[in-house]
């Protein structure tokens, strides 16, 4: 990590809806274009991490969630910016909308290992499988 870069603090939604998880795909001319994602975005000054999940996934998918738990974190760098990422279980009962995204997909979560994760996202994955043991298996324990 660069010196004098700052870290910054970002929120990211293992969103389920009818039992299925939002991934959002990034944008073309992104960074990161082409890969997937957990949705989210940065936390903003005087804002808790469910604030910003609540207010990212508005602005992103036009849903509202209902944060559950934060479920991991981790420190990650990319070559254009460096965070701390935390990964929030939440709930929707609402459609998914691209507004920020090049595409929208809910999948199992059995099926989030087969999907191109971005790094940070497949990281994160990886933790919370190791954590909770199998996810998709223990998620009613979590809930």
């Amino acid at each position: 990590m660069q010196e004098n870069r700052k870290m910054v603090n970002v929120v990211a939604g293992l969103v389920l809806k009818d039992g299925k998880v939002i991934l959002a795909k990034r944008k073309k001319g992104d960074p990161l274009e082409g890969l997937w994602e957990f949705p989210g975005g940065k936390v903003e000054k005087n804002e808790n991490l469910f604030e910003a999940l609540v207010r990212e996934l508005k602005e992103e998918l036009n849903i509202k969630v209902k944060p559950i738990k934060v479920l991991e974190e981790i420190e990650h760098h990319y070559p254009h910016i460096s965070f701390r990422m935390y990964l929030i279980l939440a709930l929707t009962n609402d459609d998914p909308v691209a507004i920020e995204s090049e595409e929208i997909i809910l999948v199992t979560l059995e099926d989030v290992d087969s999907i191109n994760l971005a790094p940070a996202d497949r990281i994160i994955w990886k933790k919370i499988n190791k954590t909770y043991g199998n996810i998709s298996k223990n998620l009613l324990k979590i809930l």
